[in-house]
């Protein structure tokens, strides 16, 4: 960011917190692609980006108010950026582990062709015998087996999520084993 944008910003800040409301438009034009770009580096989304950007753009007018002209309002503006950064990347792990999963049934619905039924049948067959070399412990924490609570048991989030990617790596492994690489 150039020394002349981040006074721009700074001035409009101070200039829409002393209630200055003609401050707003030369604010989004500067500070707009500044935020965009912060939160698509952390986004890696440009729709969610900007989502994120214009909600940072609202809690700068909604807090306005209780801004510190005598702090950097570019440094203050990047605080709330990635506040607002860090829920949305709470949300969308909150989204992921919410999600229902596909079961094996769903799957065998989803074809149309006879052709496509029968390989599906194959691979669904191929893969309950690479299922059934797995451990109870790995077939209940891919909910597979009996015990599926007994699995987490009073383990937390990251603790579960990093047991399931370990029993997923054992299946992959077993699976090129019976059947080569995918």
């Amino acid at each position: 960011m150039t020394p002349e944008r981040r006074r721009t910003i700074n001035e409009a800040l101070a200039r829409l917190a002393d209630g200055d409301r003609s401050a707003m438009p030369v604010l989004v034009a500067e500070f707009w692609p500044v935020l965009v770009a912060f939160a698509q580096r952390g986004l890696g989304c440009a729709p969610d980006a900007e989502d994120v950007a214009q909600e940072v753009l609202l809690k700068i007018c909604a807090k306005i108010s209780h801004f510190d002209r005598a702090r950097d309002g570019v440094s203050w503006a990047f605080g709330i950026a990635a506040f607002e950064l860090m829920s949305e990347r709470k949300r969308r792990q909150r989204r992921r582990e919410s999600a229902p999963e596909a079961t094996l049934e769903t799957l065998s619905h989803a074809t149309a062709s006879a052709e496509e039924q029968l390989i599906e049948q194959e691979l669904l067959l191929a893969l309950e015998s690479a299922l059934g070399t797995l451990a109870p412990a790995d077939l209940a924490l891919l909910g597979r087996g009996a015990g599926v609570s007994s699995a987490s048991g009073s383990a937390s989030g990251a603790t579960l999520r990093k047991r399931r990617q370990r029993a997923l790596d054992r299946l992959r492994t077993i699976w090129r084993h019976l059947h080569g690489e995918p």
